[in-house]
């Protein structure tokens, strides 16, 4: 049977240290002190049981992960959007270089640059994308 739980450990492991906080799913509404960067790593589409047999004993399953890395925006009067380029460039550029993202339970392949935004509340977004594939 896939664990979930563990899947969340191992890709939040996976990406520790490259930005100031991982956290799992979603960010968090508020937090306690401020923050410069953060990743949520997060299985935001169905798990796939590739198994032939009806009770998924050989745990065989892919599914679409998702590692969004945020990155405070910086507004100054020489830059009055606040984006920051090379920061971001920066933590992207880290969490490729950890792919193929491999651990006892899982294996993540594939990255995708999805898409870059601004989040809306001060922070610019790059979103990542990888197949996961349980072992």
């Amino acid at each position: 049977m896939v664990d979930i739980k563990q899947i969340y450990f191992d890709l939040g492991n996976a990406v520790k240290g490259i930005c100031d906080k991982v956290y799992p799913r979603n960010r968090p509404k508020a937090v306690d002190t401020k923050i410069g960067s953060y990743i949520v790593v997060s299985l935001p589409y169905s798990i796939r049981n590739n198994e032939m047999n009806y009770d998924g004993s050989y745990n065989d399953y892919t599914t679409t992960i998702q590692i969004e890395v945020y990155v405070r925006d910086k507004a100054s009067s020489a830059n009055p959007n606040g984006f920051s380029p090379s920061e971001m460039d920066k933590k992207v550029k880290a969490v490729l270089e950890r792919f193929p993202i491999s651990t006892d339970n899982i294996i993540v392949t594939r990255p995708n640059v999805a898409i870059q935004a601004d989040d809306g509340a001060g922070f610019s977004v790059t979103i990542i994308q990888g197949r996961l594939r349980t072992r």
